[in-house]
């Protein structure tokens, strides 16, 4: 579908098959050069390189598969998170905005998720009319709107169940002292669109430096009334902030043909990393919270959720540790690796993403360990995709 998308938008000839050996080169070159262009010197952020058949290109057949599968991962993340927190009934989504839609990576997962309406918007009137054309190729329906999110008015009237804003807040205000207040402002303005009961999706590139202006946003989100429904447990400023990052990331099977060209171009795909947030506007617009501040909080994390942040990590002392993100903030989870203990093995099989819960942890100059008298449980699993499966499988 994307390479039909893009032969014809090129002008090529329009044939079945993948990339010719000729078209694999041109096309590798422009994606490496797209990926410089977004994580090097990110002399592309904001700009309209989807102006340029080749870069086009690049976009449709490397990068528009990865944030169509980030959108399906990390939609199923937040129905798991759900699950896990027990919450009362299934979520979803009658109608749907996409922000910065580009060529419809975001819009084309929302629809094949199941969303009943899908209104692209977005500054360039050529990406959405390609975004309208692979919705119908997939016999979707998908409503498009030319606005630019970064002018004052004008922005689609809802409500709207879910408000999904991928890889688009990075790009806006660059250089501005005072960015992150205004990307703030940008997403309280859209969330007045949302239904009662609907969401923000947000998605940004898992760079050190995107990923902690994500999260400053989240910050401010939050102490603005907005409630993070997933992937944070913990409901106050970001403990990862100022020195460190938090994202996630998935295991994934993305399509041979775009392996092959990943490899072409000399860029590595064996994970989907992205920074994401689900949010809620607080009951009555009043201050999230999270709970009583730490210092009030029980003296022990026995017992409550937390999310598993980082990959495991060996320790000096030889022992495997985790980071861990919940009701008593972000710390060091750990267990010796020698351990046999029936109720700890669950622990060394984990993965960033993964929600646990767990008793018996001994306080350690660097954080909680588990021993042979501990028990964890697994909550929640992160989720997976396959290139190979419909998103309904």
């Amino acid at each position: 579908m994307l390479l039909s998308a893009w032969r014809s938008s090129s002008g090529k000839p329009v044939r079945r098959g993948g990339l010719s050996p000729d078209e694999q080169y041109q096309v590798s070159r422009r994606v490496r050069e797209l990926s410089r262009g977004f994580t090097g010197n990110r002399d592309l952020a904001g700009e309209r390189y989807l102006g340029d058949p080749g870069l086009l290109g690049a976009y449709l057949l490397h990068f528009w598969p990865v944030s169509y599968s980030q959108t399906l991962l990390c939609l199923e993340m937040f129905h798991r998170a759900r699950r896990a927190m027990r919450s009362a009934a299934d979520w979803r989504i009658g109608s749907a905005l996409d922000v910065g839609a580009g060529p419809g990576p975001v819009s084309l997962a929302l629809l094949d998720s199941g969303a009943a309406r899908v209104t692209a918007c977005d500054r360039s009137a050529a990406a959405l009319a390609l975004a309208g054309k692979l919705a119908a190729a997939r016999g979707h329906t998908l409503t498009t709107r030319t606005w630019d999110s970064t002018a004052g008015s004008g922005a689609p009237r809802g409500p709207f169940d879910l408000i999904a804003i991928g890889h688009t807040l990075n790009e806006l205000w660059t250089g501005h002292p005072d960015r992150i207040p205004r990307r703030v402002e940008l997403v309280r303005r859209l969330s007045n669109e949302l239904s009662p009961g609907g969401r923000i999706l947000i998605l940004e590139p898992a760079l050190t430096s995107t990923t902690r202006e994500a999260i400053q946003v989240r910050d401010g989100l939050v102490r603005s009334g907005f409630v993070v429904e997933a992937p944070c447990i913990w409901q106050r400023d970001c403990p990862a902030l100022p020195d460190g990052t938090c994202h996630g990331e998935f295991a994934w099977d993305p399509p041979p043909g775009m392996v092959r060209l990943a490899h072409a171009a000399r860029i590595g795909r064996e994970t989907l990393k992205v920074a994401w947030f689900v949010l809620s506007r607080g009951a009555g617009g009043a201050p999230a919270g999270g709970g009583a501040p730490a210092s009030e909080m029980a003296l022990t994390p026995d017992d409550g959720l937390y999310r598993v942040v980082s990959d495991p990590l060996l320790s000096k002392s030889g022992r495997i540790r985790y980071l861990v993100c919940g009701p008593l903030g972000r710390f060091a989870l750990s267990a010796a690796r020698d351990i046999r203990a029936p109720g700890v093995k669950e622990f060394f099989r984990r993965g960033r993403g993964d929600v646990i819960r767990f008793n018996g942890a001994q306080k350690r100059e660097t954080g909680w360990g588990l021993d042979e008298a501990s028990r964890l449980q697994v909550v929640q699993e992160a989720a997976r995709i396959s290139s190979r499966a419909t998103p309904a499988e």
